[in-house]
């Protein structure tokens, strides 16, 4: 009988974000991994390789025995665990009894627990009393440890998380955290929509730089120079922080002239910047109250690593910002527990509790803890990872132990490290896996635990520590990695020292080694505390705080109340202070030459890690980043011949590797990039580490892997060479075939011989591209049953002559029969309109996917749906073209969203053709939108929002509305699928031709600059004036409401919006809180951090009018029953989205009472969200005041279901505070061009803006005519500004005025009929150059207008359907149909 699923809690295991996962667990497997809600680090969030991690554990290829080999040249033999650990043990024991101590060597991973990694470290220097123990960290994090000791006095960063939500300004440098650290980029991306500014320093165009206020892409190696070239910017223009540097700081006194070479005019050339740019950016940094920075691998992996790392400190301490919130610079942690290694001193001269041997009391401290004579441990550390393998390749270090690393593929020049395996006498891997590269050359494999079939402690980048629980039991003999190395260590005879019975003995021995110099304490935390939740160190003894984000505050500011009598920072220095570095740069050890003239950088892909030992394992993973490459700039790839895909080989000074070509503007010209994750296991030639450089950071001992000089050969394959063969002799006349997509492609080619059409249009580039894709269509030809070609998105043409190219590819393989009888030419002499035939034409459902859940339910809607005798195919919506969309019929698109709201990457070429100003019209097109999505995400659905929009913008008709659902409930998916099944009858409309409208060009000009006040940071308006517009006897609410800016504090723009926070209403609180019968004044922790009364919470913090799905089966496990109630198991198991809609929190705590816990409660709320209104007024009228027109509201009894924010508004008193925002609509703005005619449309409250919008062109004196459209039920009482209107209309503003009040005769009329009244004036104002905005409601009223605009452009422009369907979508892409629509 299988088990009951358990929940189980623990962290992921790959990057340094340590995000909390909860894994279901039946029958000994994990069948499911979720995001933490209650984990500090991701709030429930996960990444693609987070959501997949379980997924290793029963991947093929583990490595569940112990295997020998006795002779290198043979292959392993599976052994007893038992055996293998002996013939560890005595191996080891007898290099050390003939060759000396010095002769043995670790090498250790960041991905070990805290225990492992701590033991590992105590076997060697404390008993083996070898000083060579080093770390998969050193080619990761070590510069900026060091360069964090150099200049605070401590390894690791001395803020936490909780900076992400108060910075103003963040700097980016050398990190692409969008791919590498999603879950912190999402945490930063929220401030930044809220406000913040992001600068992102690269040398390649990454995600990350694509969401940048500010983005400088740098020459490779430059990064310091810029950051001396901002310090001095700060100095000269008198931005630092005098009295922080004074106070906590020593050595400044020798900056100011170190950085007077620092230039603005040599830092350009240096870094290849503009040098407003590097202003700006300095402006930014010295203007910015907080601002922090982040950086990884792309200032560390460096020979200025350190000198990197602390140019960074140096920046934060001239500008006082560090050790308080929203400020410091925050290394980011490439692996789950790199930062507990660095703790146990895994690396170097490193000693437990951040120790090192170059100090005597460190040394004389731990030999004490571990029992050792005086003098036992080394005085010095090894050289670094580097080194290390050097000296086994020279026959020095004997025997090494690999531990859950994978060198061969990972280290810098591989070769060197291969050398040192083969040359070693004792070659001992511990991995999970079988296969590695490494593993090759072991004579001893031990087979160690993942993640989730051990016990132990995990610490991420911010110091958070994780208990790692075990969740199942490893394969075979498997064992933890700490078991393994205890084991080992006893049978070399050490048994007293290392004879654990549980992870958690070996943790209470860690917690000794506290370190009062430097802050690191662990003994206020325990394996008991942290089954309860994570604990963030510092944490002494009978610590009652899970989290203590700032470090370095001096005790009694961190633990007490009690006002600090010494300075508030004390740095762990014999000083107490900071210290300035003047940070010379160095020149490159690997150069580029005329032999070797371009710079490789290397880094991570989003859904790979590291060398792939995990995530290889895993289809969805390998589905989104399925292949190695090498991105090029097209001038290089120009200059070389190298076509998109075609293998290139790259070569260094110490070897070669090849792989496929992407042509891509992401790097700069005489630069290459290339991930570094592919290697022997996945075939040959493709690491990219027989590639790069060994030269180290003298003081971090990091090689520079980002920094290696190669050449570019492309490699000619046949079919390549029948693209040269293509370009040197030119097709010039079509050869007649059977196949009809063979002769196409003889008349495609015909276009680019010289002198005809097409390759009088085309650069010598794009020539080139289009003879590789005639080669390609000549060797694969599309089939003959409908299939277009289109070019792909990495195509290297304009969109124009894109859009020309794709139109000849349909005109020249596009076949479908005539209807019947149909003539094959009009009376006008052009050419027929075809049809495709009715039943033979498919249901398209595209899918775009990030974690494979769209994807999969994309099958199952091609399964039903020909299951009902409707033919459908399914695709990815990256595998088509724009015109092959626009001809496509019916689409039913199934969609998720991948971090702030945008694409998953197979759906970023999609967007990025609908978005162009060369997108298709669809108005042939009809469709329906099922969006997936997490929402704990700002940003829910956010890509399936924008698609289903852009879509309708297109021309687009919807078949149904948008359905939104997550992964955890499918009902809302299964329900939309069952609509559509019943819709769906295959059919196809006719392309027509466009005829182009006015062009009238607008351009946005409002600044980036971010607002002084924001969501995150809202201003205090005073309520003026509540005002109900409607008149007595109106059965509607509608308010104006008019706030006090005074001093124009919050500035904004006709258009815009005002996001108001609003507050419950205090009967439901005390609803609420009389239910469950809990303390009204009980302290809560809200998601923010702060801690506030329950009924604060519940006031202010939480919304009481949303009911989800986990506080419904939450209230009923806790229900006064002690049993789950049926009626709500029924809920949950039916419409539960229908039901949901209908719930305030108050309704389900009086349908089904419960008891709970206020702090387990409140995480089951939503957080309260800001409403957004439109702006009803000028600021040329009204500087000190913002209006609103709000429609209220009321609903149930006693106002317990009235609208949040609407009730809150007009139930507040004139005189009390109301907190609130600008939201900036940059897309919703009057003409620029004053002379031009604006005609608006705003029933309702859509009135707003266009009073605004009056106000505005009155204000500027506008000489363009107005023209509003309005409606509402009846116009004696709901005819809102009335007054006003017909004062602008005597005035001479308003030109024109048509209203439609629906009640006020027998047969409704609603403003499209005023319109259509109004179509041939209408239709004159089009062509004159007005632009047309629209506000109201989205689902009818928006939807309605549009057809109608359609069908007055169809009427009195004498269009087609199609033509008027294009007409309208030029207009959009001019900026002239603009809708505010909700």
């Amino acid at each position: 009988m299988a088990e009951q699923t358990q929940q189980v809690k623990s962290v992921c295991p790959y990057c340094g974000v340590g995000c909390g996962i909860v894994m279901q667990v039946a029958d000994n497997r994990v069948v499911k991994v979720t995001g933490d809600k209650q984990h500090p680090a991701n709030r429930g969030k996960l990444c693609t390789k987070g959501l997949t991690c379980a997924k290793a554990i029963t991947a093929p290829g583990r490595l569940a025995r112990a295997f020998l080999r006795k002779q290198r040249h043979l292959d392993p033999v599976q052994a007893e665990m038992t055996a293998a650990i002996r013939e560890t043990a005595n191996r080891l024991k007898a290099i050390i009894q003939q060759h000396g101590p010095e002769a043995v060597a670790l090498y250790v991973s960041g991905q070990m627990s805290l225990e492992a990694q701590y033991l590992a470290n105590k076997l060697a220097k404390g008993f083996i009393a070898t000083p060579n123990i080093e770390s998969n960290s050193r080619l990761c994090m070590a510069s900026a440890g060091s360069g964090y000791k150099q200049s605070l006095g401590a390894d690791g960063p001395p803020g936490s998380y909780e900076d992400f939500e108060h910075a103003d300004l963040f700097l980016v440098i050398g990190a692409n955290m969008a791919d590498c650290h999603p879950i912190l980029f999402l945490r930063m991306m929220a401030r930044v929509n809220a406000g913040a500014r992001l600068i992102v320093v690269d040398t390649r165009r990454t995600a990350t730089a694509e969401k940048a206020s500010l983005f400088l892409q740098v020459k490779s190696g430059s990064d310091l120079m810029l950051m001396n070239g901002l310090l001095q910017l700060l100095v000269s223009q008198g931005k630092t922080d005098n009295e922080f540097i004074a106070r906590y700081t020593r050595g400044w006194e020798q900056m100011p002239e170190f950085l007077a070479d620092y230039t603005l005019d040599k830092v350009a050339e240096a870094t290849g910047l503009a040098e407003q740019d590097i202003r700006r950016a300095a402006d930014w940094i010295g203007e910015s109250p907080a601002w922090m920075s982040c950086w990884t691998m792309g200032l560390n992996q460096s020979i200025q690593g350190t000198l990197n790392t602390s140019a960074l400190c140096n920046l934060h301490l001239a500008t006082g910002t560090i050790c308080r919130p929203g400020c410091g610079p925050f290394s980011l942690t490439g692996q789950p527990n790199a930062m507990g290694g660095r703790e146990m001193g895994y690396m170097g001269p490193g000693l437990p509790g951040q120790r090192s041997l170059l100090s005597e009391d460190d040394r004389r401290f731990t030999e004490n803890l571990w029992g050792l004579p005086s003098g036992t441990l080394p005085h010095h550390g090894g050289h670094g990872t580097v080194d290390m393998f050097q000296q086994m390749a020279a026959g020095t270090i004997k025997a090494c132990w690999i531990i859950c690393t994978n060198p061969a593929a990972s280290m810098a020049n591989r070769q060197q490290v291969i050398r040192g395996l083969q040359q070693a006498e004792l070659v001992i891997t511990q991995d999970a896996f079988l296969d590695t590269e490494t593993n090759r050359y072991a004579d001893i494999l031990l087979p160690g635990a993942l993640w989730a079939e051990a016990e132990g402690v995990m610490i991420n980048s911010e110091r958070n520590v994780t208990l790692m629980k075990q969740a199942v039991n490893p394969p075979g003999d498997a064992m933890a990695d700490w078991q393994i190395i205890a084991s080992v260590a006893c049978e070399m005879g050490f048994r007293q020292d290392f004879s654990y019975r549980s992870a958690s003995e070996v943790f209470l021995e860690i917690q000794q080694f506290h370190n009062p110099q430097t802050g690191y304490d662990l003994r206020g935390i325990s394996y008991p505390r942290l089954y309860d939740s994570p604990v963030q160190w510092p944490s002494p003894p009978d610590d009652q705080q899970s989290r203590h984000p700032i470090r370095y505050l001096s005790q009694e500011v961190i633990f007490t109340d009690k006002p600090a009598s010494t300075p508030v920072i004390i740095f762990p220095t014999a000083s107490g202070r900071a210290h300035f570095h003047c940070c010379l740069p160095l020149s490159p050890t690997d150069s580029p030459d005329d032999d070797y003239p371009f710079v490789m950088n290397t880094g991570r892909l989003q859904h790979q890690w590291h060398t792939m030992t995990k995530t290889g394992h895993i289809a969805e993973l390998n589905q989104l980043n399925p292949n190695p490459f090498v991105e090029i700039h097209p001038e290089d790839a120009q200059r070389l011949n190298i076509l998109p895909e075609q293998p290139v080989e790259l070569r260094s000074r110490r070897g070669h590797a090849i792989l496929p070509a992407q042509i891509s503007n992401r790097v700069l010209p005489g630069h290459c990039f290339a991930p570094f994750h592919w290697n022997d296991v996945f075939g040959e030639n493709l690491s990219v580490n027989s590639l790069t450089s060994d030269a180290v950071d003298p003081l971090s001992l990091q090689p520079a892997l980002k920094y290696c000089a190669v050449s570019l050969t492309p490699i000619v394959t046949p079919k390549i060479a029948d693209v040269e063969l293509i370009n040197a002799q030119p097709v010039t006349e079509a050869v007649m075939t059977e196949n009809p997509a063979t002769t196409a492609a003889d008349l495609f080619a015909r276009q680019l011989v010289p002198g005809a059409s097409l390759s009088e249009m085309l650069n010598a580039e794009e020539q080139r591209y289009l003879q590789g894709y005639l080669a390609g269509l000549r060797l694969s030809p599309p089939d003959t049953c409908g299939g277009v070609p289109v070019l792909p998105a990495t195509a290297p043409l304009g969109n124009d002559m894109r859009l020309w190219v794709d139109g000849l590819l349909a005109g020249l393989y596009a076949r479908t029969p005539l209807a019947a009888g149909m003539a094959s030419t009009l009376a006008n002499g052009q050419p027929a309109i075809s049809f495709a035939a009715e039943t033979a034409a498919p249901v398209w459902v595209l899918w775009s996917s990030t974690t494979g859940n769209a994807e999969s339910f994309a099958a199952v809607c091609v399964s039903q749906l020909e299951q009902a005798g409707i033919p459908a195919r399914s695709g990815c919506v990256s595998d088509h073209g724009a015109a092959e969309l626009a001809s496509a019929g019916k689409i039913l698109l199934v969609v998720s969203t991948f971090g702030d709201g945008d694409p998953p990457d197979n759906g970023l070429s999609f967007w990025q053709m609908l978005t162009a100003e060369s997108a298709p019209s669809l108005s042939s097109v009809s469709f329906s939108v099922l969006a997936f999505g997490d929402s704990s995400y700002d940003q829910y659905c956010g890509f399936g929002r924008r698609l289903d929009t852009r879509l309708s913008e297109l021309g687009a008709t919807r078949l149904s509305p948008r359905a939104e659902c997550e992964a955890e409930d499918l009902q809302p998916a299964r329900l939309w699928l069952e609509n559509m099944t019943g819709l769906l009858r295959s059919s196809s409309a006719p392309v027509n031709i466009m005829a182009k409208p006015t062009q009238v060009i607008r351009q946005e000009t409002e600044p980036a600059a971010p607002a002084k006040y924001h969501r995150d940071k809202p201003y205090r308006a005073t309520l003026l004036s509540c005002q109900r517009l409607n008149q007595e006897g109106s059965q509607k609410e509608t308010r104006q409401i008019i706030l006090s800016v005074e001093g124009n504090e919050l500035s904004y723009q006709a258009g815009d919006a005002l996001g108001v926070w609003p507050k419950n209403k205090p009967q439901c609180v005390d609803s609420v809180l009389n239910a469950l019968q809990l303390d009204p004044q009980q302290p809560v922790t809200v998601s923010s951090g702060q801690t506030v009364s329950l009924q604060d919470a519940l006031t202010g913090y939480l919304d009481l009018s949303v009911v989800s799905r986990e506080l419904a089966e939450y209230l009923g496990n806790h229900s006064v029953s002690g049993e789950f109630p049926p009626p709500l198991q029924k809920v949950l198991a039916g419409d539960f989205t229908g039901w949901q809609q209908q719930q305030r929190v108050v309704d389900l705590l009086e349908a089904f009472p419960a008891r709970v816990r206020a702090d387990e409660f409140i995480r089951y709320l939503r957080p309260m969200r800001p409403r957004l209104y439109s702006v009803s007024s000028s600021p040329l009228l009204t500087p000190d005041e913002i209006h609103l027109t709000v429609s209220v509201i009321r609903e149930g009894i006693h106002g317990m279901r009235d609208g949040v924010c609407s009730s809150f508004l007009a139930d507040s008193a004139v005189g009390d505070s109301i907190q609130v925002f600008v939201k900036p609509q940059v897309s919703f703005r009057i003409p620029e061009d004053d002379t031009l005619p604006l005609i608006m449309i705003g029933p309702g409250t859509g009135i707003a803006p266009f009073r605004a919008f009056l106000q505005q062109r009155q204000a500027i004196g506008a000489r363009g005519h107005n023209w509003l459209f309005f409606g509402e039920q009846h116009a004696d009482g709901d005819f809102y500004y009335r007054q006003e209107l017909e004062d602008l209309r005597r005035d001479g503003v308003l030109h024109r005025l048509d209203t439609a009040f629906s009640r006020d005769q027998p047969e409704k009329i609603y403003v499209q009929q005023r319109m259509l009244e109004q179509g041939s004036i209408l239709w004159q104002w089009l062509t004159e150059g007005a632009t047309v905005c629209v506000c109201g409601d989205a689902s009818r009223m928006a939807k309605d207008v549009h057809q109608t605009l359609l069908q007055i452009i169809r009427e009195h422009g004498r269009m087609s359907a199609g033509e008027a369907e294009q007409w309208l979508s030029a207009l959009t892409r001019q900026k002239r149909y603009l809708r505010d629509i909700y």
